[in-house]
């Protein structure tokens, strides 16, 4: 596709988690389409190759070791790219611990709860709040979160992912009427997509064929699949779109 056609072009966009998985195909994705990316993680090395490969494909691109629900990290992460390009168009906050299966009765799901608190809904609330002034300044935004069909569906033994989860969509409708008249959009993706980390949980828990017994479309998607829905949502063909849920999921989960 030309540059003429590309439908980023001259945005910045923060995407977290982006050193594999669905992060990472939304990264190269946005950076296709012409947008300069700020992508960070855990793992540094793993970052890097992402990076690469964005430079390898024309893109510009930053990789940066930030963890999330640490502050310090999400104030770095802005101010990377408010000093190599003056501004934030969309932030996708895919970041978020997985913890393990606890039942509720175990008095260690406080501590559960605590990490993926920390992780999805402080992590993703602190990053909003920073970015939140240069999209006000800019005019406008796109911050895009991710929910989970955890939060819906209430599997046992999975409150604290649940509930974190369920919290972030709390946090994008909220946002979404606070900064609704700055034209900042705010919407979450509930994503299912055969990711590394997914795979190696479904061998390990034995739970491959009955989760795939609820995808309605019947095969588990890629994280190919979720990109184009945060793309859309990005650009501006998703300017009239905001405080939704949207499933990227096979219909697993319909609203």
């Amino acid at each position: 596709m030309g540059a003429a056609g590309r439908r980023l072009e001259g945005r910045v966009a923060i995407v977290t988690g982006a050193g594999q998985g669905i992060g990472e195909a939304i990264a190269r994705a946005y950076a296709r389409e012409g947008a300069r990316i700020v992508i960070t993680g855990r793992t540094l090395s793993k970052l890097e190759t992402v990076a690469e490969a964005i430079r390898a494909e024309g893109g510009e691109a930053i990789a940066l070791d930030a963890l999330a629900g640490q502050r310090a990290d999400a104030e770095r992460t802005v101010d990377a790219a408010i000093r190599a390009w003056g501004r934030v168009d969309i932030l996708v906050n895919n970041a978020h611990s997985f913890t393990d299966f606890m039942a509720m009765e175990d008095p260690r799901l406080e501590d559960n709860i605590r990490i993926d608190m920390e992780t999805a809904f402080i992590g993703s609330l602190q990053l909003m709040q920073r970015v939140f002034p240069h999209m006000k300044a800019a005019g406008g935004g796109s911050i895009i979160n991710f929910g989970s069909s955890y939060g819906l569906r209430c599997e046992p033994g999975y409150l604290a992912y649940a509930a974190s989860k369920e919290a972030i969509r709390t946090l994008t409708r909220t946002a979404a009427r606070e900064w609704g008249p700055h034209r900042i959009r705010v919407n979450t993706i509930l994503p299912s997509a055969l990711t590394p980390k997914a795979r190696w949980y479904l061998e390990e828990t034995g739970t491959h064929d009955a989760e795939l017994a609820k995808v309605a479309l019947g095969f588990f998607g890629t994280p190919d699949d979720i990109a184009p829905l945060a793309l859309f949502l990005g650009s501006d063909e998703g300017n009239y779109i905001s405080g939704q849920t949207i499933g990227a999921d096979g219909g697993s989960t319909m609203l």
